[in-house]
């Protein structure tokens, strides 16, 4: 045996014959394969599938006819030609309703069909009818309100204007629904305090006097609000208060040289108890008519002014007294002179 394997042309011829199986193995194998896939192309196969979430939609109907209750979605099974399938997608056709007219009004039970399949595809709708009501349609148009209920303001701010876009919007379901409606608006809220100017979208509603959501159609459903805020202000006459007047000495009249009222900023609660702001001005240095710096004696809670001091002119009149001292002085000033 050792023989045969040190021979080398006897290791060449036994390699021969292995090669020679092993292609006559590998060549059937792919002609078996090759014509399976031809017996493939030469057919024809029957395939199914089920696409779900179709939406469903109303078939013919009068214009002045409004459904509800009707489902949104279906879901088709399409059975046929496997290569006419693959070709269909689910914007290839649209499940709908039945035609509906008028006889329908009330309860009503609808079957459902499709448009757009090819001819050689059956299908089955699932479910194959729907119940719905059918009711007279009214179209209406109403302004969109606001509440503010839950809009969150800083205490020393307030809301000062809001401008919703749209103003109005178009209405659409049933005479019974829209006889019904109460409220079409938003409403404004905040997770946190506000004290800024902001913008934001939100979701119309449309209420009955219970504050229950209404079957309708609109032709937006999303609000844009614009909120002004600005800060609570009020404004208020100046009050002078001197200190330091001597009146056996001489009487003070006084004036503003500018400023007669101060805004003030704060709580509402707050401003609405001040009606009137303090200005203290010191008279105890004063020797005759000027013009004076006084400080405003803000209130407690107020968190600012639109200005803290203001200029105020003082007369100084000398009184009787005072007058007779400075002649008496004079005289006698006169006397030891004269001497």
């Amino acid at each position: 045996m050792n023989r045969v394997w040190e021979n080398k042309w006897a290791v060449r011829l036994i390699s021969l014959l292995f090669a020679l199986v092993i292609y006559s193995f590998v060549t059937s194998e792919n002609y078996a394969r090759h014509a399976a896939l031809n017996s493939q192309t030469a057919t024809s196969v029957n395939s199914t599938e089920t696409i779900e979430g179709i939406p469903l939609y109303l078939g013919e109907h009068p214009d002045d006819i409004y459904v509800s209750d009707i489902q949104e979605t279906v879901s088709v099974k399409l059975e046929g030609p496997r290569n006419i399938l693959n070709q269909v997608t689910r914007d290839s056709f649209i499940v709908q309703t039945e035609e509906v007219s008028e006889d329908d009004l009330g309860a009503a039970t609808l079957s459902l069909e499709i448009e757009g399949l090819p001819n050689e595809v059956s299908y089955r709708i699932n479910p194959s009818k729907v119940s719905v009501s059918v009711e007279q349609r009214e179209v209406v148009e109403m302004p969109v309100e606001y509440t503010i209920d839950e809009l969150q303001v800083n205490s020393d701010y307030r809301v000062d204007s809001i401008t919703v876009e749209p103003e109005n919007v178009k209405l659409v379901g049933s005479k019974a629904a829209i006889d019904m409606i109460d409220f079409v608006g938003i409403n404004i809220s905040s997770e946190e305090l506000v004290s800024e100017p902001f913008t934001k979208t939100y979701r119309l509603q449309i209420l009955d006097k219970e504050g229950k959501l209404l079957d309708v159609n609109t032709d937006t459903m999303d609000i844009a609000a614009e909120v002004e805020i600005i800060q609570n202000s009020k404004e208020v006459p100046l009050e002078i208060t001197a200190i330091g007047e001597d009146n056996s000495r001489a009487s003070y009249s006084y004036s503003f040289a500018n400023h007669e009222q101060v805004v003030l900023y704060g709580s509402q609660e707050v401003l609405k108890s001040i009606e009137a702001v303090e200005v203290v001005v010191d008279v105890s240095q004063l020797q005759k008519s000027s013009k004076v710096t006084g400080m405003l004696n803000l209130p407690s809670g107020i968190s600012s002014a639109n200005i803290n001091q203001v200029e105020i002119n003082i007369e100084m009149e000398p009184t009787k007294a005072k007058l007779s001292q400075e002649n008496s002085e004079e005289n006698n000033s006169d006397e030891t002179d004269n001497r």
